[in-house]
């Protein structure tokens, strides 16, 4: 029911705020200097909320205060919409000031008891939420009452419009009516009431609680500076760009749009962590929109305009929560009312000064002539938002002094922000909080992996507990894909628990997040009584690739009597180019007893040769595929030795000849053959290359320092050739032993010629 009744109510603020109003105050005559002072006087009716805590704190009950002053309020609309025809010419503008000031006033009763009974209402932890829900649905009405609104006043001529804005204030006046029988209906909750003190005493409290009287004062300090060219915005479409309402009714909308588009999105922001990042942030954005503005004129303006409204709307979706949240969390409990109306009241004191400013600036813009920078001609308005930009931005750093609320930074959630699509995380954890059926949120936790977003860590953490399995290792794959360095501890709490059936897969993640933390940890756990957890330790590890893990590593292979470990401890320290373990590697290729077996240990010797991509493609094609694909190895040592401009050519012919001789060998499948030219070309190669230069001895060689590496890469190489040909004196090779000797004599001809 606060619900229906703040879309009802955002039917009659929707006609009888902003657009509508300043066209109705144009339409009477109203100058530019005039609108600024209309727009003050909004303000100016609600400086009594300093003193209504005066009477809601003695009073027992909100809600007959509240339904008789909104009624009020809205009912003095009614003359407002009949102006021309109760009042002379001369005094029409002045009774419209009088009018709006006094519906302010009005509502000033109303709004800090309405505030007090919404915190009283809703708990401090959905608030957040609550209130951007909120926004969205009045928003929604909003936008529907006043694109409505702008074609019904489209369809008047432009002098003949009075009947237009009758009727629409008339039907604002229905509607307000409406929204106090839904108010009606709300359930009033006890108020948290204070001892009975004296009203100055009860003024003053404001003042004297530090943080809430830091917060007022600079949140209303930027609502100034924001006032001075609010209330010109749609002046400047009216007048300068001559846009219809109808136009400005289509430009409302899409900014109504965006706000109800990223209010969920900033409510679960504020809530997650914090309202004071999250109005920094928009802050910072709002201070971008009257630059905007700034650069909108007569032949852009189709465009411009739009992005402008999607920006502002966007940023003041995640501001008016933020803000009206903050204040209401900085405010005590007890008599809160009376900080809530003093604040109503000193932020509409600096917006009524701001549109008074504003009005006079507005004026003075106009006398400055015009001037052209980088193509653009800046004149009249324009000048206004420019300045306003600037000052809005230079703002910020008195803004910054607010009290933070929580421990996260506004550079922090912009961090986690920026890294996934955010819109995407926010849907699916909404899908994954209402609903109840396991594949649904088993499915939408690995959705939130797959945004790769930290917004959703904390959520997934708590999905570790499910009652489900398939939603807690969705909910372990997911944090492994994002990497958050929060969820290490609860990660760990999986694996140390004894009824975890995740344990493995939660070691794993903890290799996705590469901290100091989470590598001391995987080095304990491979000490760890369960196979299991050793193993995805490894696994973990590799991920890692910190070559901090080779000594425990290294400890381990000691010890450990499980093939399976042992086989993917080999595989993580030959990633990391650990070439201690080749004579294990060789040891296990060849006792080895299937071919599984062998091709992932040989990959591993495929990865300390620096080759485990020609290595992979060659293990994985069938056997006819092997031959061709080492053909044209043969060919390509060939060419690159054949080219080699730096031997000369009697010796790159020899070179030709033996990789010629080991091609012919190869085709004959006379593998020791083909294995002693391999050999051969390669020791003579692995010379030149010691030597420096042909002619040189190989003790006065210096290879030059950024070839060390290199060097040692081909040594490794020619290592392994001249084992796997000695092997092959006494055994006949596996076919994955003689696609390793074609790796390494390749390795060894883009060493020496690359």
């Amino acid at each position: 029911m606060w619900n229906v009744n703040g879309m009802l109510e955002s039917v009659h603020s929707a006609i009888t705020t902003g657009v509508y109003t300043t066209g109705y105050a144009l339409h009477l005559g109203a100058s530019t200097a005039m609108i600024g002072f209309i727009s003050a006087s909004i303000s100016i009716g609600q400086l009594l909320q300093a003193f209504t805590p005066l009477l809601i704190e003695r009073l027992s009950r909100r809600k007959p205060l509240c339904l008789f002053a909104n009624g009020v309020s809205s009912s003095l609309w009614l003359p407002v919409a009949f102006i021309p025809f109760l009042f002379f010419e001369g005094y029409q503008l002045l009774a419209l000031i009088a009018c709006i000031a006094l519906s302010k006033a009005a509502m000033s009763l109303v709004s800090p008891a309405r505030q007090s009974w919404l915190t009283d209402l809703v708990p401090d932890e959905i608030r957040g939420r609550f209130v951007a829900r909120q926004r969205s649905l009045t928003a929604s009405a909003g936008l529907v009452t006043s694109v409505c609104a702008g074609f019904f006043l489209s369809t008047y001529a432009a002098g003949d419009s009075q009947e237009g804005f009758s009727t629409i204030f008339v039907v604002a006046v229905v509607f307000s009516g409406l929204g106090v029988w839904a108010w009606s209906r709300i359930p009033e909750p006890q108020k948290n009431r204070g001892e009975n003190i004296p009203s100055n005493q009860l003024l003053r409290l404001p003042f004297q609680h530090g943080p809430f009287r830091r917060l007022m004062f600079l949140v209303s300090g930027r609502l100034l500076i924001a006032q001075i060219a609010a209330p010109f915005f749609t002046v400047y479409m009216l007048r300068t760009l001559e846009v219809s309402f109808a136009q400005i009714a289509i430009f409302s909308a899409i900014q109504t749009i965006a706000t109800i588009i990223m209010n969920p999105f900033w409510g679960y922001l504020a809530d997650k962590y914090g309202y004071k990042p999250v109005m920094s942030i928009t802050a910072m954005g709002l201070a971008l929109f009257p630059l905007g503005w700034g650069f909108v004129t007569l032949e852009n303006y189709w465009i411009m305009v739009p992005l402008v409204q999607i920006w502002g709307g966007s940023m003041s979706a995640g501001w008016s929560t933020a803000r009206f949240n903050l204040i209401v969390k900085t405010a005590p409990a007890v008599n809160r009312s009376a900080f809530l109306g003093c604040y109503s009241a000193v932020s509409r004191a600096c917006a009524a000064c701001g549109a008074v400013l504003g009005g006079i600036a507005a004026g003075l813009c106009t006398s400055i002539p015009a001037v052209s920078f980088f193509g653009y001609t800046f004149a009249g308005l324009q000048y206004l938002f420019l300045s306003n930009g600037v000052l809005r931005i230079a703002y910020m750093g008195l803004l910054g002094r607010v009290a933070a609320d929580s421990q996260v930074s506004s550079r922090d959630v912009i961090n986690r922000v920026r890294r996934g699509n955010p819109i995407a995380t926010l849907w699916h954890l909404v899908r994954m909080g209402k609903s109840s059926n396991p594949s649904v949120r088993a499915r939408a936790a690995r959705e939130l992996g797959e945004t790769g977003s930290h917004l959703a860590v904390d959520e997934l953490i708590a999905l570790l507990n499910d009652s489900d399995r398939n939603v807690r290792r969705e909910a372990v794959q997911s944090l492994s894909r994002i990497g958050a360095e929060e969820a290490v501890n609860p990660l760990l709490e999986c694996v140390g628990s004894p009824s975890s059936d995740i344990a493995e897969e939660a070691v794993e993640a903890l290799g996705a997040v590469p901290s100091s933390l989470s590598l001391n940890i995987l080095v304990t756990l491979l000490h760890d009584e369960r196979p299991g957890i050793r193993r995805s330790a490894i696994l973990a590890l590799d991920r890692i690739g910190d070559r901090r893990a080779e000594t425990a590593l290294e400890a381990l292979l000691a010890h450990e009597r499980d093939p399976a470990i042992i086989q993917s401890a080999l595989e993580t320290l030959a990633r990391m180019g650990n070439t201690g373990i080749l004579n294990r590697l060789q040891d296990l290729i060849r006792t080895s007893e299937t071919s599984l077996e062998r091709g992932v240990l040989v990959m591993s010797a495929g990865h300390l040769l620096g080759a485990p991509d020609l290595l992979y493609r060659l293990l994985q094609a069938e056997e006819m595929v092997q031959d061709r694909a080492t053909v044209r190895i043969f060919r390509s040592v060939r060419r690159q030795l054949g080219g080699w401009s730096d031997v000369e050519r009697d010796l790159r012919n020899r070179y030709m000849a033996v990789v010629d001789r080991a091609l012919s060998a190869f085709e004959r499948q006379q593998t020791g053959e083909m294995l002693k030219g391999l050999v051969e070309v390669a020791q003579a190669v692995l010379r030149t290359k010691r030597a420096g230069l042909p002619g040189r001895s190989d003790d006065d060689a210096t290879p030059p320092g950024g070839a060390a590496a290199e060097s040692d890469d081909a040594e490794l190489a020619y290592r392994v050739l001249t084992d796997l040909e000695t092997e092959g004196r006494n055994r006949t090779l596996h076919a994955e032993e003689r696609l390793l000797a074609v790796v390494a004599i390749q390795r060894i001809a883009d060493l020496a010629t690359g």
